[in-house]
């Protein structure tokens, strides 16, 4: 049905409807509320930055050696006449442990010759002694007859002056004391001959004993023990095989301490040094050790084994690798974990073995940071809002990265506004209508209850 507003009969209508609508205007006009304060800037919330103690750590991968590994070869020759029955790759052994015997016959031999060149050369040394005391009786009486015989040669010449003897006697006098001179000669030339002889008796039998010595350590070497708590990896020998000296006989590995060569980038490890106590010393460090330096500033670390997430080894620094890795270009820092095997816990810690995969922390000691959470980071940047409440960005390229945060030493950001929305788009000088995230947490709160 359509209305014909010229028709007369429908003006009425019209005017009627006309009133109806100023009346409801009017009456919505009069019944708004207008708000006295308008929203200027886009909505944030925000927190303030405080300074918090937090242990700077990095984080480096490496891999379970064993501290000691030895290659066990054999060093005298013969056929294996013992093996220990459990001498098997992966068995343990306590230290001192006999693992193989090879036969000592032909050293057991080289010994009793050894020996009984020894008592021979003894023997000779000491009637060579011997003979230097008689030589020295031999010189004190030589020297007495000498004196005996000039002095009659003395008196047959003072005779021979009074033609009381003839020149028979006078002859005889003098050639008894020729005979006499001699024989003290002799003596005497024998005398320093005899400790001449002695030096050389006694090398000989300093030879003798060093021939029985080294028979008696190779008997010794025959058998091979274990000289430390270990296991075994390899087994290349079997019962009755003939061995040669410096053939590989077994290789086993140190189970008391382990070591890990972690890895870090240069730079990271770089900014960690940083917070050192004090600047390495050489003379410090020669005397004391490198382990006792990195101790000294604080340091600790902590091993997780990649397989068993969440399982932490405590660990001891023991010193910086000698070299950056040609590849990776990265530090080595070496930890140790002593005692591994004291603290399995079945199911749970799981022994340390060679190969094992681990990620290691360094922490140092506590410093005061301001801490931005990394889910408030954009694109490298945190969002702060500066004095008159506009959007600024802060660049993090210097910051500390740990775990879920940022850490800054900057204790001028103390009291600076974190933009905690995810603002979009982020633009710097954009003005902000800020609300605290503590002003909004405790209205929840009051809201709840």
């Amino acid at each position: 049905m359509r209305w014909d507003l010229s028709a007369k009969k429908n003006l009425p209508i019209a005017i009627l409807v006309g009133a109806v609508l100023v009346i409801l205007v009017v009456k919505l006009a009069s019944s708004t509320k207008h708000s006295n304060t308008e929203q200027v800037g886009q909505a944030a919330q925000f927190r303030a930055l405080v300074m918090e103690s937090v242990r700077p750590e990095i984080v480096g991968y490496g891999k379970v050696t064993p501290n000691i590994q030895l290659n066990s070869l054999a060093q005298v020759s013969g056929a294996v006449t013992y093996l220990h029955p459990a001498l098997k790759k992966g068995e343990i052994f306590k230290q001192g442990t006999l693992l193989l015997e090879i036969d000592d016959s032909d050293y057991q031999l080289q010994l009793a010759k050894a020996e009984a060149s020894l008592a021979s050369a003894e023997v000779e040394l000491a009637a060579k002694k011997t003979s230097i005391n008689n030589n020295q009786l031999d010189i004190k009486l030589s020297q007495h007859k000498l004196k005996i015989a000039e002095a009659e040669f003395s008196r047959l010449k003072r005779l021979f002056a009074g033609a009381s003897v003839s020149q028979t006697e006078l002859d005889k006098g003098q050639q008894n004391v020729l005979v006499q001179q001699q024989d003290l000669q002799r003596n005497l030339n024998q005398g320093r001959l005899l400790p001449l002889e002695v030096k050389a008796l006694k090398a000989q039998v300093k030879k003798a004993d060093a021939d029985v010595n080294k028979a008696k350590l190779d008997i010794a070497r025959t058998k091979v023990r274990l000289p430390f708590n270990g296991r075994i990896h390899h087994v290349n020998i079997e019962q009755g095989q003939l061995v040669t000296k410096g053939a590989n006989l077994f290789s086993a590995s140190d189970i008391e301490k382990v070591l890990i060569n972690a890895q870090y980038t240069y730079q990271t490890f770089n900014q960690f040094s940083g917070f050192f106590k004090q600047a390495p010393n050489l003379q410090n460090i020669s005397e004391d050790g490198m382990a006792a330096y990195l101790k000294a500033q604080g340091l600790e670390a902590k091993i997780e084994i990649l397989a068993q997430p969440g399982v932490y080894w405590p660990a001891s620094i023991e010193r910086l690798s000698d070299e950056i890795d040609p590849q990776s270009q990265t530090v080595g820092v070496v930890v140790s974990i002593s005692d591994s095997y004291q603290q399995i816990s079945l199911g749970e810690k799981p022994p340390l073995l060679a190969g094992m995969r681990a990620r290691v922390t360094l922490s140092a000691s506590e410093q005061a940071f301001v801490v931005i959470p990394r889910h408030f980071v954009r694109d490298g940047h945190a969002l702060l809002a500066d004095k008159n409440d506009k959007l600024t960005k802060l660049p993090l390229h210097g910051a500390i990265k740990q775990g879920d945060t940022f850490l800054l030493d900057k204790p001028s950001l103390v009291g600076a506004k974190l933009i905690t929305t995810d603002l979009f788009p982020a633009i710097s000088g954009t003005q902000l209508n800020l609300t605290s995230t503590a002003l909004l947490s405790d209205t929840t709160a009051a809201e709840r209850h």
